[in-house]
């Protein structure tokens, strides 16, 4: 079997999704013995090709214009096509983010193929491709099997490890020629504004979050400075979000951010599942809920039944006292 993986890149290098696709790829084609290559599109993206080389991709295909430094639907629908029709894969993974989610579809209504978004999934019997795909906020997985090859396919964050550099590893970069028309590039990039995070969930060691049984914004400080006296990062859950205790860009779970810290500290989260998704990766999971019953309490290896206003400021206290 021969898979696909869409390099996406951010300043030259390929982001932490992208990797995470060809950390998939290198799984899949390992079990069929099959062949793992990359399609790389931009204005400048044939040194990136070796870095993806060395994480895993036999080969890479590239096309490079400067006419494509800013993404936009036409013109990369038809070079990815055209990298497509090139190497003939059965199976096309792509990263599932604003572009990746653009451009799948689009490249699928080109070859008239297969395609499901926002796959959380990605199993093989014998020559079968099967996708699981969470949905109704993590109440429902469904499962798709496509018959029709090419399979497109966009991956969720945390699908996967990064994949790792192996140095001196070796690979085909293969450079692909595409005609672009004037029709091709109708819409043109002019400035590109890119939000810089000043969060980061996904690296961080030691995570405290909230969720709704913190009950308010009062009690959601606790949190933070919890966070704060441990040196960790505050996050919360999609509830706690929406309530307006703290910001989109700390929430985690399913429509939030995947997070594999050394410590996860829950409190107040009853454990939905589009919740327990984000955290999976956590090494010790410690929670803190009046609710015996919690769901949280099914995956935590620490439970703390009681009040989270009484337990977090003895927890404050004997951190204090430790340092």
């Amino acid at each position: 079997m021969k898979i696909l993986v869409y390099g996406e890149l951010e300043d030259g290098k390929a982001t932490d999704l992208t990797l995470q696709c060809l950390s998939k790829g290198i799984e899949l084609s390992g079990q069929t013995g099959g062949e793992l290559a990359c399609a790389l599109i931009g204005g400048e993206v044939k040194e990136a090709a070796g870095e993806l080389i060395s994480c895993g991709a036999d080969k890479a295909f590239f096309v490079e214009d400067e006419r494509l430094s800013g993404y936009t639907t036409t013109p990369y629908r038809k070079a990815f096509s055209v990298v497509i029709r090139e190497y003939s894969p059965h199976l096309i993974l792509l990263p599932a983010s604003t572009i990746g989610d653009d451009l799948a579809p689009a490249t699928a209504t080109e070859l008239k193929s297969a395609c499901v978004l926002d796959c959380n999934e990605v199993n093989l019997w014998d020559e079968d491709i099967e996708l699981g795909r969470v949905e109704f906020d993590g109440k429902v997985v469904t499962r798709f099997s496509p018959t029709k090859k090419p399979l497109i396919a966009t991956l969720k964050d945390g699908i996967s490890e990064p994949a790792k550099p192996l140095p001196g590893r070796q690979g085909e970069v293969i450079p692909v020629e595409v005609s672009l028309t004037d029709e091709d590039l109708i819409a043109k990039v002019v400035r590109r504004d890119v939000a810089r995070r000043t969060v980061d969930l996904r690296s961080a060691k030691l995570i405290v979050a909230g969720g709704a049984g913190v009950g308010s914004k009062e009690n959601f400080k606790l949190v933070e400075e919890l966070a704060e006296v441990l040196g960790g990062e505050v996050g919360a859950t999609r509830a706690a979000v929406d309530a307006g205790w703290t910001t989109h860009d700390r929430q985690i779970g399913q429509t939030g951010v995947t997070v594999k810290p050394d410590l996860y500290i829950a409190c107040g989260i009853s454990g939905a599942v589009q919740h327990r998704v984000g955290i999976m990766g956590a090494k010790k999971i410690v929670a803190i809920n009046t609710d015996p019953n919690a769901p949280i309490f099914r995956i935590a290896h620490y439970r703390i039944v009681g009040d989270l206003t009484k337990v977090i400021p003895k927890l404050i206290k004997l951190a204090r006292e430790m340092r």
